[in-house]
């Protein structure tokens, strides 16, 4: 096996993911999972959810193809969650097949229906690539229950959507998927009805099979893929030729499928049923011994990857082989074996279960204190910007939005206008009447200063008594009207309210936004209008 180096880390890691989808499509696993464990550190490192997710969906495929169950299981477990969490319907779907397949072929079928039936709902409006997927796994959930007619309708229906619209390469799964779920019926058919009661349909399957060869040109482009579907393809016609009586020709599609193992990358799902298929027949020869050597093989290689549907058919056929010698007693052995391996793992899926719901509360608490921290991260960024004593937007916030404003105001064609507020004699209030009613004055001005904003328009406290009301819709004339109209509200407020004899006046500094103007000389200009403004006012009084 070729020592695959980890990507180049300036390569995007989308790109990874893509590049790990290929390998896979070309059949080589190990490549692609070098691919997705590099993509999902980088994700994990970056805090990046929805790149995490498809990792790790791309880590369970390639698990999944090689059979190993288990692993790919709980991968998806967790891809299927993350794409949750991130509202990713069209992956967690995905995810949810993958998810499929690997809860049935481990013996858990009841979920595997329920996660392939989930991902048929969310898939509702996806294209027929997706829905296919989806179908295909429910096929398969289906048959691993040993509900082959659902099976048959659920495959019939994905090869529908598949070929209809033109995806003859892709149908071969569908199909490869439903001519073996037609050899497990044949299988259970004969296990508990004495005889096989409908070889006829293997060979409507493999007729139609030959079609879709006919009408695919170019399915070499599976390479490492397309040599398992074809060993699959070629088991199965095995199996028909054995149980109709022509040993020579299922041995030849036997050994044809352990020569294209050679070719490329071991798969464990095409040697278990290459066994099976060795092991029917040598129990149609009557080599008695070789035909338990099989099952054995089978057995053991079955439950080294979790494959419990192959587990079963292998009890079976070995209690079947020791009855067909009368050896009732050993066949006995052999099913109480496989009994105590069902109720094993029934309870092992609860303890399962009771996992993957802990690390679902889990992942729901990193994201809930997630989203808590991004909270608390704006309310405090809230308050960076805010003046605690009045509530008014602060100097800082003024200064991010200023450039802003003076952007949207050339591309009107409308400069906008600032008034500088200062209120005359603070001092002089504070020392009579008491810091408190200083401070409760400022904050009556800001509400005053509210009432004259509009959308758009922000009021600031620059600090002390220095008040600024940005002014985003309006010209520089109007603006003039509103610095009187402040300047009178304020003068006919009721300051009484808040000690007896205290009066309160501002003075009110305006000047509209002029070409390259800054923060800075923006306001030194308002500044100088309000001393102007403020001499001219006290000069009048005096």
């Amino acid at each position: 096996m070729l020592a695959y180096a980890p990507p180049d880390s300036s390569v995007p890691v989308m790109q990874v993911l893509h590049q790990a989808q290929l390998a896979l499509k070309h059949g080589d696993v190990a490549h692609s999972l070098v691919l997705a464990k590099s993509a999902l550190a980088r994700a994990q490192a970056a805090h990046d959810l929805p790149t995490e997710a498809r990792s790790l969906l791309a880590l369970s495929q390639a698990d999944r193809m090689v059979s190993r169950f288990r692993r790919a299981q709980e991968t998806a477990q967790r891809a299927a969650t993350l794409f949750q969490m991130c509202e990713d319907t069209r992956g967690e779907a995905e995810a949810l097949a993958t998810l499929s397949h690997t809860l049935s072929v481990m013996g858990h079928s009841e979920e595997g229906v329920e996660a392939a039936l989930l991902g048929l709902k969310l898939n509702a409006d996806a294209p027929s690539l997706s829905q296919a997927l989806s179908y295909n796994y429910l096929g398969v959930a289906y048959a691993c229950g040993g509900s082959f007619d659902r099976a048959d309708a659920a495959f019939r229906t994905a090869i529908g959507l598949l070929e209809d619209n033109g995806h003859w390469m892709e149908a071969y799964l569908p199909r490869v998927n439903q001519r073996a779920m037609e050899v497990s019926r044949c299988f259970f058919d004969r296990y508990y009805q004495g005889q096989f009661a409908c070889l006829e349909r293997l060979g409507k399957l493999r007729r139609a099979s030959v079609r879709t060869t006919q009408a695919a040109p170019n399915l070499l482009v599976f390479q490492g893929a397309y040599l398992k579907t074809q060993a699959l393809l070629g088991l199965s016609d095995g199996f028909e030729a054995c149980w109709l009586g022509d040993l020579a020709t299922a041995q030849s599609h036997a050994d044809f499928a352990q020569a294209a193992e050679t070719r490329g990358d071991a798969n464990p799902s095409v040697t278990l049923m290459e066994l099976w298929l060795r092991a029917e027949i040598a129990w149609a020869a009557r080599d008695w011994q070789l035909a338990e050597y099989h099952c054995h093989r089978m057995m053991q290689l079955a439950m080294s990857i979790d494959n419990e549907h192959m587990v079963s058919i292998a009890y079976l056929l070995l209690a079947q082989i020791l009855t067909a010698q009368g050896k009732e007693r050993a066949s006995q052995v052999q099913l109480r074996a496989l009994k105590q391996r069902e109720n094993d793992l029934r309870h092992a899926a609860l303890q399962q279960r009771e996992e993957r719901i802990e690390w679902q509360l889990q992942a729901r608490a990193s994201r809930a204190t997630a989203r808590r921290l991004a909270q608390q991260a704006q309310q405090l960024e809230q308050l960076a910007m805010e003046d605690a004593l009045t509530g008014l937007f602060n100097r800082r916030y003024l200064e991010r939005m200023v450039p802003d404003l003076l952007r949207k105001g050339s591309e009107r064609g409308l400069s906008p206008a600032m008034a500088f507020v200062d209120v005359d004699y603070f001092k002089r209030i504070n020392d009579r009447f008491s810091h408190q009613v200083g401070d409760a004055v400022l904050q009556e001005l800001a509400q005053i200063l509210r009432s004259f904003v509009r959308e758009g328009d922000v009021p600031v406290r620059l600090g002390g008594d220095e008040f600024v009301v940005a002014f985003a819709h309006v010209e520089e004339a109007a603006a003039h009207g509103l610095a009187q109209r402040i300047q009178d509200v304020v003068a006919s407020h009721p300051w009484e309210r808040l000690r007896p004899g205290l009066s309160v006046s501002v003075s009110v500094g305006l000047a509209g936004a002029q070409s390259g103007d800054s923060l800075r000389s923006w306001l030194h200009r308002c500044d100088v209008g309000m001393y102007v403004e403020k001499d001219t006012r006290h000069q009048s009084l005096g």
